[in-house]
């Protein structure tokens, strides 16, 4: 179970330090996986958009979501048009932080809204593709929102746990 904390929000340069790492961490290791051929792979990058946008809310998620999709637009292979992921993910971080209630917060729920927002990341993905007559496998795209979906439910638990963690540090 998830559960928000309407307190103190950790917002200082080293937090926004630690989260930039962990997207670029999570964004090298999908350009490594790529390299290898791996797929289909689960948007690691989304899940942590997903995660801090359940925890603070749609504007944060947006700004999060933009963050990471301009670090996605630049990191090979990136996007053929600079902005498209950075404002793709605005959306997704978006619509999963309209997701966000006080309270506890299932595995379920996290999955649901991290499909969700892989819809969106995906579809505009496949969109950009078939306007430049490019191979879709859709069973592919189907299978990456799934993992997705899946990994969220375990990870933003965790990112969610380190979260609090670093709060409880800061402010006893």
């Amino acid at each position: 179970m998830l559960t928000h904390h309407v307190g103190h929000r950790l917002m200082g340069p080293v937090a926004v330090l630690l989260r930039a790492g962990a997207v670029l961490a999570a964004a090298l290791l999908l350009v490594v996986l790529g390299v290898r051929h791996v797929s289909p792979v689960p948007d690691l990058v989304l899940v942590l958009v997903v995660a801090w946008a359940l925890l603070r809310g749609p504007v944060v998620g947006a700004a999060v979501g933009l963050g990471a999709g301009w670090l996605l637009d630049l990191v090979p292979p990136g996007s053929g048009h600079l902005g498209v992921l950075a404002l793709t993910y605005a959306a997704a971080g978006a619509l999963a932080g309209r997701a966000r209630v006080e309270g506890p917060v299932s595995a379920l729920r996290v999955a649901g809204v991290a499909l969700a927002a892989s819809a969106v990341v995906e579809g505009v993905v496949v969109l950009g593709a078939l306007v430049v007559g490019a191979p879709v496998a859709l069973a592919d795209v189907a299978l990456s929102c799934l993992l997705t979906a899946t990994v969220a439910a375990v990870v933003v638990p965790l990112v969610v746990g380190a979260e609090r963690g670093l709060v409880r540090r800061r402010y006893g």
